[in-house]
């Protein structure tokens, strides 16, 4: 906006960064002897990536990845490029949505800094995690292990603002997609909603879970492929499927599942 011919240039009075609040859900891994390496239960399956940075003012902190934003760049580059500098990661195409502006003048002891703050989902059996830039450690830490207290800046409340936001668009979108392999079995899918709502749904048995995509059956943006999974350790192999809808999605009624249990489990 402008204040007509001869008006005065602007000054910049703050520095605009973003921060990604990448979120994933890993399954744990077992070796021969039976160990697992990651998760023991679905309560730590949804985690978020958090780095260290090596800037001693930060006292061992951790903190989402971000960066500063160029003159010349998108807040979504911006974000992608805070991912592929901080922790060797190529987000080029995954989910990426703007979940709020953070711009209390105290967030930044070095300056006025205010933080476009992201959100993104993205699996993550095939990524590697490698520290980048002014990073000492990069890691995956469950979303309800991680205490406000240990995360720097104003990031306690980017996560929990990033939290409400998953939780809350699960329950009426398509989202959870974004979390699994190109084809999957219904106790996979049902293990994303259950990480990220609620433990109580792995409860629920595949036929009711079933029912309640009936719509997406439907549709048919969920199909089956027409074969099983590879054989597992334990029970009969799953029925493999494919989601073929829009990712942004969403669903006529939202789904009736909240914490505390699921409205039909059984």
């Amino acid at each position: 906006m402008s204040d007509g011919p001869g008006a005065p240039k602007l000054e910049p009075n703050a520095v605009v960064a973003v921060d990604v609040v990448l979120f994933t859900v890993r399954a744990a891994k077992a070796d021969e002897d039976g160990a697992t390496d990651g998760p023991t239960g679905i309560e730590d399956a949804w985690q978020v990536l958090l780095v260290q940075r090596e800037d001693a003012a930060f006292a061992g902190k951790w903190s989402l990845p971000g960066v500063l934003v160029r003159a010349d760049e998108t807040f979504d580059a911006a974000a992608r490029r805070a991912l592929r500098t901080k922790a060797r990661l190529d987000a080029t195409g995954w989910y990426l949505e703007q979940l709020g502006t953070f711009g209390k003048p105290e967030r930044d002891t070095r300056g006025r800094v205010v933080s476009v703050a992201h959100l993104a989902l993205e699996r993550s059996d095939e990524l590697t995690l490698a520290p980048g830039g002014g990073i000492v450690r990069a890691s995956w830490v469950p979303v309800r292990r991680v205490p406000a207290e240990a995360l720097a800046f104003d990031h306690a409340d980017m996560l929990r603002v990033a939290i409400n936001r998953t939780q809350s668009k699960l329950r009426y979108s398509w989202l959870a997609f974004q979390l699994l392999p190109e084809t999957f079995t219904l106790p996979e899918l049902r293990a994303v909603y259950a990480a990220i709502l609620d433990p109580a749904l792995l409860r629920l048995n595949t036929g009711n879970f079933k029912k309640a995509f009936a719509p997406l059956f439907a549709s048919g943006a969920l199909a089956p492929v027409g074969r099983r999974a590879a054989a597992g350790r334990v029970g009969r192999p799953g029925d493999l499927y494919r989601f073929q809808g829009p990712l942004a999605g969403t669903w006529e009624r939202e789904l009736p599942w909240h914490e505390g249990g699921p409205g039909h489990a059984s």
